[in-house]
């Protein structure tokens, strides 16, 4: 098992509300600006929705989000190079995610030890408040805070090319980051983890419960439609039932808990979390 105390000793206090909604709304403001470039440099006409409305009104299309299958083959296209990502972490913090992630796109990456380096030597560390995960891209960049290097990641090697991809997937992150970790998290002062709310009927996740009622993941059904944003949302539930053994989910919200079971045992999640693991939670998910 993880080690309860590792993985958020280093996280930051809970968000407030009012910077919950400016957090969420980081994504429609990066979309955009990404969508006024795009407009700047366009050559050519948009394409347009089949739909009658559409139509009439001239708008633009917004493609869905490209699939795991298409990405793995931009992925393979874009790091053929000896381009390398380097994830720095460990089992006991929020790193296997990424690594999740980084699997389900077939991404090439290298995992440091975080606990084998020098945290303070920033930016040669590359996060500034030494904590963990981070990463660094063969680029020059340097990420931290798991949902920012989510994204990065979508964006360069996952095929999120477009201002509505991003947008599409990236509001389901940013939700992930912003309000659905205070709901799976309890935090002291010093930012240790001492329960969660998910023990309670928190309203989004009955909402949350809804919409897989309606759809195999957030963005659709089937596997071409699971996505960066089923990695962020199904990891903070399945760490909550991780860390606190006697939470029960299957009662109050059926289609989460076949979600986050569908979650732990896709062959990826096996991969970055680990085989005991993935099986104990795959299980506590439906019980």
């Amino acid at each position: 098992w993880l080690s309860h105390k590792a993985l958020f000793l280093s996280r930051p206090p809970i968000l407030p509300m009012r910077l919950h909604h400016a957090a969420l709304s980081t994504t429609i403001l990066l979309a955009c600006s990404s969508r006024c470039a795009a407009f700047a440099v366009s050559t050519g006409p948009l394409p347009l929705q089949s739909s009658l409305s559409t139509r009439l009104l001239g708008a633009p299309s917004i493609p869905r989000v490209a699939s795991l299958n298409s990405a793995r083959k931009a992925s393979s296209l874009r790091m053929s190079s000896d381009a390398t990502f380097k994830l720095f972490g460990n089992q006991g913090t929020r790193s296997p995610l990424v690594t999740w992630y980084l699997e389900e796109i077939g991404a090439p990456y290298q995992t440091i030890d975080a606990n084998a380096v020098d945290r303070s030597k920033y930016p040669s560390y590359p996060h500034p408040f030494g904590s963990i995960p981070a990463c660094s891209d063969a680029g020059g960049v340097g990420l931290f805070e798991s949902g920012a290097i989510l994204m990065f990641i979508a964006d360069k090697y996952g095929g999120l090319d477009t201002p509505e991809k991003r947008a599409e997937a990236g509001k389901w992150v940013m939700w992930a980051n912003a309000s659905l970790d205070p709901i799976c998290f309890m935090e002291n002062e010093r930012g240790q983890v001492v329960g969660t709310r998910l023990a309670g009927e928190p309203k989004a996740v009955f909402v949350l419960d809804k919409l897989l009622s309606q759809s195999e993941w957030l963005l659709g059904n089937g596997e071409e439609s699971f996505s960066v944003a089923d990695v962020a949302v199904a990891s903070y539930v399945l760490y909550a039932l991780l860390f606190n053994r006697d939470l029960k989910i299957a009662g109050k919200w059926p289609n989460l808990a076949k979600y986050c079971n569908k979650a732990a045992t896709r062959p990826c999640y096996i991969k970055a979390f680990g085989e005991g693991t993935a099986q104990a939670l795959a299980k506590r998910a439906l019980a």
